[in-house]
């Protein structure tokens, strides 16, 4: 099993087609076969992997245990919850709605990391750009007008 640092990016998307494609009538192998060609070549190369064990006679739920060995634990959640409902015949209604929403809370999550890094990404540039023009529009015209009053008080 890989261990990875980061997370998969784009898995939260790959989880959306996948929902979407099977909401709108299309079985679990036709929906991963689409999210593979509109995926990320990480995400692609995993979902291919289960497309190729499924087409060489491996059961759904079986197959899907590759995405855990090739993406990491964040898809075992997928992974696990549609193989159940393909083993013991259980509706995908309520599985999909599931997953779709923790998809959103992931997506959320990482936007929300993101969002809290930006200040700390920019406070180097914007330090950069701002303390020279401060310097340049502030500073230097005080010096250069207490220059010019010491030279005229001087005799």
């Amino acid at each position: 099993m890989i261990r990875r640092a980061r997370p998969v990016t784009g898995w939260p998307e790959a989880i959306e087609l996948v929902i979407l494609a099977i909401r709108s009538g299309a079985s679990p192998l036709v929906a991963i076969e689409g999210a593979a060609r509109h995926s990320g070549e990480e995400i692609a190369a995993a979902f291919r992997e289960v497309l190729h064990r499924m087409h060489r006679g491996m059961r759904l739920a079986d197959a899907l245990s590759v995405l855990p060995e090739r993406l990491g634990p964040e898809t075992a959640d997928f992974a696990d919850s549609i193989a159940n409902a393909a083993r013991y015949r259980l509706p995908l209604e309520p599985v999909l709605d599931r997953l779709a929403n923790d998809a959103r809370n992931e997506r959320r999550r990482r936007a929300d990391i993101e969002a809290r890094a930006l200040p700390v990404k920019l406070s180097f540039p914007l330090v950069v750009c701002t303390l020279p023009s401060f310097v340049l529009l502030a500073v230097v015209p005080a010096v250069l007008g207490a220059v010019a009053t010491l030279r005229e008080s001087v005799p």
